[in-house]
């Protein structure tokens, strides 16, 4: 099988060790160590492969992720508080749709920049939302009634749409309603297993998912059980706090990369 397509910018080496680990990120994630730290594998790929290839590569890792991570946690979920983020969800796929489609016509320099200014600032926005919670503070959150489940599902769904950076969304409202780690967890892993595969159809519309983007994506599917087993061993061995403090931080540069290449 041909090896992925590198940009002609780029050296090989500087690709395969972004994108890897980037995937591996992902990986650790999932498993539930971190509280996050996936959020470093969005700008640290897009500053490689660009924006568009990025969401057409990450998606099909993301749900084979989730489809890996799931196992862990079968029959560990809260249906009624499923059942409306992920009604909410579906409307913001729709209107992530609907912003996508009015951002790409725009004409391509400005669409390049508005993708990576996009991009940059959702993936800021979360990387302060984790850090304010590494502080010990908890983030403000919605009441709990069955309507705020709806509500954060139609925001995670829309940011998602977009960026595949929804989780901390998610997350904070879970933990708001105090369920069982292991159900947090299971809860939320199906959630974004269901609105990940939701996207797919908007994203082979758009042309961010094409061929060849599966193709370059089918290399580092490895990896995936790789960063969860990693992510596993982290959960016993290494003090969370720091680790992901230093990928914050990283996440945040790259985030920033990302912006002043949009307005510089």
């Amino acid at each position: 099988m041909p090896l992925p397509q590198i940009p002609p910018h780029l050296a090989p080496w500087v690709y395969y060790l972004c994108v890897g680990l980037a995937v591996l990120i992902v990986g650790i994630s999932k498993a539930g160590f971190g509280g996050g730290v996936g959020i470093l594998a969005i700008p640290l790929m897009a500053l490689v492969v660009g924006a568009d290839k990025m969401l057409g590569m990450i998606l099909p890792l993301l749900i084979a992720c989730d489809i890996f991570s799931n196992l862990h946690y079968l029959g560990e979920y809260d249906w009624p508080r499923l059942r409306r983020l992920i009604v909410g969800a579906l409307v913001g796929v729709v209107a992530g749709t609907i912003i996508l489609k009015l951002l790409r016509g725009m004409p391509p320099t400005g669409y390049g920049r508005a993708m990576n200014l996009i991009i940059g600032i959702i993936c800021l926005a979360v990387v302060a939302m984790h850090a304010w919670r590494l502080t010990g503070f908890d983030l403000p959150t919605l009441p709990s009634h069955p309507a705020s489940a709806i509500t954060v599902g139609v925001i995670a769904g829309t940011v998602s749409t977009i960026n595949n950076s929804a989780g901390p969304i998610v997350t904070v409202y879970l933990l708001h309603e105090k369920l069982p780690k292991r159900m947090m967890m299971g809860t939320l892993l199906l959630y974004f297993l269901i609105i990940n595969c939701t996207k797919v159809p908007t994203y082979v519309a758009y042309g961010f998912i094409s061929r060849q983007t599966l193709h370059d994506s089918i290399w580092f599917v490895p990896l995936i059980p790789i960063g969860t087993l990693m992510g596993a061993w982290m959960n016993r061995r290494v003090p969370e706090k720091p680790f992901a403090a230093v990928l914050y931080i990283a996440a945040a540069v790259a985030a920033g990369a990302m912006i002043y290449k949009a307005v510089a």
